[in-house]
């Protein structure tokens, strides 16, 4: 009777994968280390979805990350080959990307992600073992080996039962023999010269059982189960080294040593299977190691919190911290900009603006580039942290909203008082008296803080300047205020205030005539998105340089014009599409039923909008023009799912916060100057391979420029809202310039102050 083998050909495709760092850049997270490798007196340490390298002998970092070309998705396994000068980095979705070490260039090998008759479920890259110039993977559907001389895949093998696909954990080579440790159909081994590998019947299995792990260690294979046993294997039989009691989450050689890393212990062993290190504690820290590697004498422990710590001496609990600088953690929730500072909160709540479950992240602060990270423990305990307003007259002083814990005052990053239930007019949910959800706060031109108090009678509340609370009558907007839910804010240049709430719609409040009211379906001129309720969850606010109010949904983007217009007797209002043309001249809604997450405005008055899931549009001041769409196809955005947007209005950095991490982006557009003095153009000259849009900053609101050639004849011309424009160096939009000196001629919007740059063109 013949076998049929069913083999699955993973065919060569391999990609150079861009580098944003031009434009883009990055401010991941390194403190959550989740895999390490030991190559040439360098550790290689994977950090979620980014990863860094430290020289040992001379105590220096790089970073890797998704600016220069990595995926941003969840790295599970890094590997460095000395061999052949690159680092293979393997991806929970079964991606796999090479690093050169030469240069740097980044290839994505998609094959095994891309493969349709492997679920996307068994895709997994769980390890590497390179021997003579090949690349054995260990991934959950089986072994793919690699060239790593030529770059391509050679074969996969398929070692289930009948050829099916098992997981296999981790591979080892020892004798000419290849060992494979399976979790549900024990350790598997075959001749490593065999010409049929790829035959099922050719893999014994010589250990039953369920394994985590297998390697070659002084001449010996070695086991480790899933019950956490590790054990010598020889002739067939299994004979215990170490039953370590708690969960192995490392298991490798590294520095000529065994290193196993459990739950509550890093041990390491010698050549003669004598033991040179025991950590089991860290002075001042939780014990919480994912994996570690010895290198010289020195230990590497990558903690989940922590980063990548060093031990030069096993024997004490002392240890250095060596992690690039950024923030806590990779999930953001929200960003508060400034011309000098970055806040940055973790929160979270959901969509229906639930804060169960609670948890306690801590606040991370960017400062003079410099990262301060304030842990939770000095925060006393506030969980849900979820908004950050930064005093205008003292930017030393913060408040931080808490969704469950009240207010925070922070000053010079330290906390100053917590104001909740017991020590202020801040009201607790009807249920639980110290539930106290604070959502969005804004301070006003006289420097008094409003924020909103939810599921509370009192909704809208003010701390004023000199630190007297005051509740806000909001009988008029609130409907029923204990039963209602509060989150995004914004204030316009009149202190008008206007609030999102779940499911009723934008409330409103006048200070000026001290008169609330609400902005829902239920009046005319008000087009809100259908959604199972009659008004969808306000998701996002923001009043632009028009004083419109743009309003984003969790089903798509309104913006009302006039929005003062509802404390007026005979309410005129309109909340309203943008409606724009598609491609083929169709008429089509901007952002249709887009889950909108942040709003935020650009010196330009451009619009720059997150979403859940499509990643973040920059539209026009009137939403009529997309201007840019940033995503993981065509950006180093690590995920669609973005949640917050702030704009560093002096520089025109853009903030984009992530679930998966924080990134930014140079739009070269910023607010608008006082003066003329610091006019330029850039780049300055625009030489014959330059593609992109010449920048003119520098500039005042409302100016106007004109661009000339030598002889004065005019080729551009534009009023300027904000501090900048782009010009794509073609005479009113027709065809490009020839080369040549160009005249900038700027004159400020009172026709008084006129300034005059040159800028050269080379074709």
């Amino acid at each position: 009777m013949k076998n049929f083998v069913l083999i699955f050909l993973i065919f060569p495709s391999i990609v150079l994968c861009q580098d944003f760092s031009d434009r883009w850049k990055g401010y991941f997270s390194y403190y959550n280390i989740t895999d390490l490798d030991e190559s040439g007196n360098k550790v290689y340490a994977a950090a979620e979805n980014a990863y860094f390298i430290y020289d040992i002998p001379t105590q220096t970092l790089q970073t890797v990350t998704s600016i220069e070309g990595l995926s941003g998705n969840k790295i599970s396994k890094i590997y460095h080959s000395e061999n052949y000068g690159l680092t293979c980095i393997g991806y929970e979705d079964g991606l796999i990307q090479i690093v050169m070490d030469n240069n740097q260039n980044i290839f994505s090998v998609v094959d095994i992600r891309d493969k349709i008759s492997i679920s996307p479920n068994n895709k997994r890259i769980n390890n590497f073992f390179e021997f003579e110039g090949k690349l054995y993977i260990s991934t959950d559907f089986g072994i793919a080996e690699y060239s790593l001389q030529n770059l391509e895949f050679e074969d996969s093998f398929f070692i289930g039962t009948n050829g099916s696909q098992i997981q296999i954990n981790q591979i080892t080579i020892l004798e000419g023999k290849i060992y494979a440790a399976t979790s549900l159909e024990g350790i598997k081994s075959a001749d490593i010269t065999s010409p049929n590998l790829i035959d099922f019947e050719v893999w014994q299995t010589e250990y039953t059982g369920n394994w985590k792990g297998v390697l070659n260690f002084s001449n010996t294979i070695f086991g480790l189960r899933n019950n956490n046993t590790i054990s010598t294997l020889q002739n067939g039989t299994a004979s215990i080294f170490n039953a370590v009691g708690s969960n192995v989450t490392g298991f490798n050689v590294s520095g000529e040593q065994l290193v196993i890393t459990a739950a509550n212990q890093v041990s390491a062993y010698n050549s003669e299977l004598n033991l040179e290190a025991f950590i089991d504690q860290l002075q001042d820290a939780e014990f919480s190691i994912n994996t570690s590697v010895s290198s010289n004498g020195q230990y590497f422990l990558g903690h989940s919190s922590l980063g990548l710590l060093n031990f030069q001496d096993s024997s004490t609990t002392v240890f250095s911290e060596l992690s690039p600088a950024g923030p806590l953690l990779n999930r953001i929730f929200s960003l508060e900009a400034t011309a000098s500072d970055l806040w940055v909160t973790f929160g979270e709540y959901d969509q229906f603006l639930n804060p169960f479950p609670l948890n306690s992240r801590g606040l991370s602060h960017l400062t003079e580039e410099e990262w301060i990270n304030i842990d939770v423990e000095n925060l006393n305990n506030a969980r849900e942290l979820s908004n950050v307003s930064i005093d205008p007259s003292n930017p030393n002083r913060v408040f931080v909203s808490s969704f469950f814990d009240g207010l925070l005052e922070i000053e010079n990053n330290e906390l100053i008082q917590q104001y909740d239930s017991s020590n202020s007019i801040i009201e607790g949910v009807p249920s639980n008296i110290n539930d106290n959800r604070i959502g969005a706060s804004v301070f006003d031109s006289q420097g008094n803080l409003y924020f909103t108090n939810s599921i509370a009678e009192n909704q809208l509340k003010r701390l004023n300047a000199n630190g007297e609370f005051v509740n806000i009558d909001m009988s008029d907007g609130y409907l029923n205020p204990t039963e209602t839910s509060s989150s995004k804010m914004v204030i316009d240049n009149n202190n008008n205030i206007f609030i999102g709430t779940l499911k009723d719609g934008v409330v409103a409040y006048s200070p000026t005539t001290n008169t609330s009211a609400l902005i829902s379906s239920n009046i005319q001129g008000v087009e809100f998105p259908d959604t199972f309720n009659a008004n969808p969850n306000i998701t996002a606010l923001e009043i632009d340089q028009n004083s419109r109010l743009w309003i984003g949904t969790q089903a798509g983007l309104r913006v009302m014009s006039n929005p003062t217009a509802i404390f007026n007797e005979n309410q005129n209002v309109r909340v309203s599409p943008i409606i724009i043309e598609d491609v083929d001249g169709l008429p089509q809604e901007l952002l249709f039923e887009q889950f909108i997450t942040d709003i935020t405005t650009d010196g330009a008055n451009n619009k720059w909008i997150s979403t859940a899931d499509s990643g973040v549009f920059q539209v026009s001041a009137n939403g009529q023009d997309i201007l840019n769409i940033f995503n993981v196809d065509n950006s180093p955005l690590p995920t669609n799912s973005v949640r917050t947007v702030s704009i560093n209005q002096s520089t025109g950095e853009v903030f984009f916060g992530t679930t998966s991490g924080l990134l930014s982006y140079s739009s070269r557009v910023t607010s608008g100057n006082e003066t003329l003095e610091n006019l330029r153009a850039y780049p300055n000259p625009v030489r014959p391979n330059y593609t992109g849009l010449v920048i003119i900053d520098g500039l005042t609101n409302g100016a106007n420029v004109k661009i000339t050639d030598v002889s004065g004849n005019l080729v551009f011309e534009e009023f300027v809202d904000g501090g900048s424009l782009q010009w794509d160096t073609r005479a009113f939009g027709k065809h490009k310039v020839a080369s040549g000196v160009y005249f900038i001629v700027v004159t400020g919007e009172d026709q008084i102050e006129t300034k005059v740059g040159k800028i050269m063109i080379i074709r």
